[in-house]
């Protein structure tokens, strides 16, 4: 090899080294791209990793209700038929948005359903309201159940009863 070929070939080797790079640079800045276009591609077409995605990064507050009696220590137990007795339960709307409730009481007796008391009420997001329920038995029971029950929301809550003995 003559000396001219020589310096030739020096003069080339920065430039192949600069080309070499950039190609490099070029095909890491496109693997880049195809990983995070590829991801969004991937959530566009597969609805469940999209949702999955969703869920992991985005919080949701809880919604329910809370139904409960009223100083549930005295709730009647023992009644005397025809005199009338009393309760008060509590709805809770923790539900993040104003909720009207449909609810119904009743007495179970024997798995006969006799109704006492139904409505509905409206209740503003974390407010409550308590409802005062009073009923007079005029049948002779031995035990039956007294249930709350909010309609569509499948929850009741429930106490029972028995009657007096007549003396």
């Amino acid at each position: 090899m003559s000396k001219i070929d020589k310096s030739k070939s020096k003069k080339r080797m920065p430039i192949v080294r600069i080309v070499l790079l950039f190609l490099i640079v070029c095909l890491v800045v496109e693997l880049i791209c195809l990983i995070v276009l590829g991801g969004f591609l991937i959530a566009n077409h597969l609805p469940s990793i999209k949702e999955a995605f969703i869920l992991s990064t985005t919080i949701k507050p809880e919604t329910f209700t809370e139904l409960y009696f009223e100083d549930h220590q005295s709730l009647p137990n023992r009644i005397i038929l025809f005199k009338e007795n009393g309760f008060k339960f509590t709805i809770h709307n923790l539900e993040n948005r104003d909720m009207e409730y449909s609810y119904e009481v009743y007495i179970d007796i024997n798995g006969e359903k006799q109704i006492i008391d139904e409505s509905s009420v409206l209740i503003k997001n974390d407010e409550y309201e308590t409802v005062t329920v009073d009923y007079t038995i005029t049948v002779p029971v031995q035990r039956a159940k007294i249930v709350v029950k909010l309609i569509g929301k499948d929850q009741q809550i429930h106490f029972w009863i028995e009657e007096e003995p007549q003396t």
